[in-house]
């Protein structure tokens, strides 16, 4: 389907932050402007009402920003070919890196202010502003001068290179060869419909699928190496540049997390890799193969449940499986999935995947929806990032309403668990239960075991590069392979194809995120235990969470909600539970 087919009120409505073209532009102008002033102020917010009028400047200016860049990503994301939005979206980007790079003095001076306390009591409205200038000074250390900190803002553009060339290749340029059913008929194969097609119970179309879509990438193979070795070799300049003892502790302290956290997660993992082996047995007995290929990993193992979800009964599902937070959240939810915040449906050249954007007027939401309950899934895990943004957009100040990454995967997967227990409650039969729990196994399998496959091939390409070695295709095609055969055990085929998966990550082009998704899981679960099983005190944690922006770090404020991400214990739990409905699918399926 090409874009202009889409039905109107299946497309997000970007209208909702500027009425056309001509108002992007206008607003692109007057950040220019916006910018200009506030460079006069270099030099002089050592006085607390200069420093004050430049905050309320500065917030201004990142409100218009962030209308910018949201408005021009999501006409890019919608049709990646589409040059004309290419080139507003590159607009905006140049734009953004000339002003904050002609801005970059005011974090290097604000941290030389010797007694910001007095400040506060000589102008109290900068209390607005004291998260934001504790954060700037938390990072003192790393820092430089002035001179080079502006140097280090006009390389954004060239840092975010590998990944433009790599959303490229993966979202416009590359094309894969039709897959081939048992009967001989041809489906179009995109990365949008790849995952699906590894669903399906004919095992010819799978394997034609898996092998073709990897056939794309390794026709490619050579170009992707080089664009994740010049991700991993900007991120070591990065951390060199800002005094960090490695790559991942200058990713994570970002977000004010500890290196402790990513290790203790992997360390977790390695020490019960034997429950995923367990999983990955018990789906060889169900599927009768002696071995499973990895195209097989897909296939639901209740295959008579199997039904196609239409978008209308998707929302209908999520937006019922969420009504314990209460009026406030449930009414901008329905408003939401009514109101054109999200782009429904998969076109030519619009991006692959699934994101929410938290934008000021509203969130929107990208999506790719294939009619499966996987993909219905995808909806209320997404829905839940918007609804988070949303919350902490409307109870807190402009540079306060980004809450970390860390905590970002946290209110998405809630969600999903809140789905997953509000359809199990929809029918009580054993196979239908099974279905569920089939999927519910997924997911622990896709988000916290190979995530954290993901996050330990990340440690390890990152650790490669700070020793100078060159990352190669076939260097990291034996590196992904080795972790594969560690993660899924002696009962699945390690085969060439996968060994090259990594060519097709997005996410590995975000430094050190991934992770987020094993731990923000971990934290899901428990949380999510706590609201279907807990008291009405327990909600509102929850609710204050997410409320929360980036007020206070995220391991305190998961803390608040309820759970502590800085021991094993919740990653422990998790897989305790992945344990248990092992154990409850077997005894169904016997």
């Amino acid at each position: 389907m090409k874009r202009n087919e889409q039905k109107v009120e299946n497309t997000w409505k970007t209208e909702d932050i500027f009425k056309d073209e001509a108002a992007f532009l206008a607003c692109l102008d007057t950040c220019k402007e916006l910018g200009n002033e506030l460079c006069a102020y270099d030099g002089k917010l050592k006085d607390a009402s200069n420093l004050l009028s430049f905050l309320k400047g500065y917030e201004k200016l990142t409100c218009l920003l962030d209308d910018c860049l949201g408005y021009s990503s999501l006409l890019s994301d919608q049709d990646t070919a589409d040059a004309h939005h290419q080139e507003l979206k590159g607009k905006a980007n140049a734009l953004a890196v000339e002003i904050f790079t002609k801005l970059s003095f005011s974090d290097v001076q604000i941290m030389k202010i010797e007694n910001l306390e007095s400040f506060y009591a000589s102008e109290p409205i900068l209390e607005r502003y004291r998260v934001y200038l504790e954060e700037v000074c938390r990072l003192k250390e790393h820092v430089l001068s002035q001179t080079e900190e502006k140097l280090m803002a006009s390389t954004s553009l060239m840092q975010d290179t590998p990944y433009s060339i790599f959303g490229m290749l993966n979202n416009a340029d590359l094309k894969f060869e039709d897959a081939i059913d048992s009967k001989g008929n041809k489906h179009t194969l995109t990365t949008g419909t790849f995952i699906h097609m590894l669903e399906q119970e004919d095992e010819v179309l799978r394997e034609s699928a898996y092998r073709n879509f990897y056939a794309g990438y390794g026709s490619m193979i050579h170009t992707l190496a080089a664009c994740l070795n010049g991700q991993t070799n900007q991120l070591k300049f990065n951390s060199t540049a800002r005094k960090y003892a490695s790559s991942l502790e200058c990713a994570v302290d970002a977000n004010n997390v500890s290196p402790r956290v990513y290790e203790q997660l992997i360390e977790t993992v390695h020490k019960n890799i034997h429950v995923l082996h367990k999983y990955m047995r018990v789906r060889k007995e169900v599927m009768k193969k002696d071995k499973l290929h990895m195209y097989d990993l897909y296939v639901p193992m209740v295959n008579e449940c199997n039904v196609p979800v239409s978008f209308e009964q998707a929302k209908e599902d999520v937006l019922h499986s969420i009504q314990l937070y209460g009026t406030e959240y449930a009414k901008v939810y329905e408003r939401g999935l009514n109101s054109r915040w999200i782009d429904v449906y998969e076109n030519e050249g619009k991006r692959s995947g699934a994101y929410s954007s938290g934008q000021r007027v509203h969130p929107f939401v990208l999506m790719n929806f294939a009619n499966s309950l996987d993909t219905e899934f995808t909806l209320a895990h997404e829905m839940g990032h918007a609804m988070h943004s949303y919350m902490s957009t409307k109870y807190q100040a402009p540079l306060d309403r980004h809450y970390k990454i860390f905590v970002a995967e946290v209110a998405s997967t809630c969600n999903e668990a809140l789905l997953m227990d509000y359809l199990r409650k929809q029918n009580s039969d054993p196979k239908f239960q099974a279905y569920l729990i089939n999927h519910f196994m997924e997911q622990f399998r896709t988000t916290l075991f190979r995530q954290c496959m993901f996050a330990e091939f990340e440690k390890i390409i990152n650790e490669k590069t700070a020793n100078n070695e060159v990352l190669t295709s076939d260097a990291l095609n034996q590196i992904y392979a080795d972790l594969n055969k560690f993660y899924y055990g002696e009962d699945v085929i390690v085969d060439d194809e996968i060994s090259m998966e990594w060519a097709r990550i997005p996410h590995f082009y975000m430094n050190f995120y991934v992770y987020q998704y094993a731990t923000g899981f971990s934290a899901a679960m428990a949380l999510s235990q706590k609201l279907l099983h807990g008291t009405q005190a327990d909600i509102e944690a929850y609710l204050s969470f997410l409320k929360g922006g980036c007020t206070k770090s995220p391991v305190e404020l998961l803390r608040m909600a309820g759970v502590d991400m800085a021991s094993p214990k919740p990653v422990e739990d998790a897989i305790e539970l992945f344990d248990s409905l092992i154990d409850e699918f077997e005894s169904i399926m016997k």
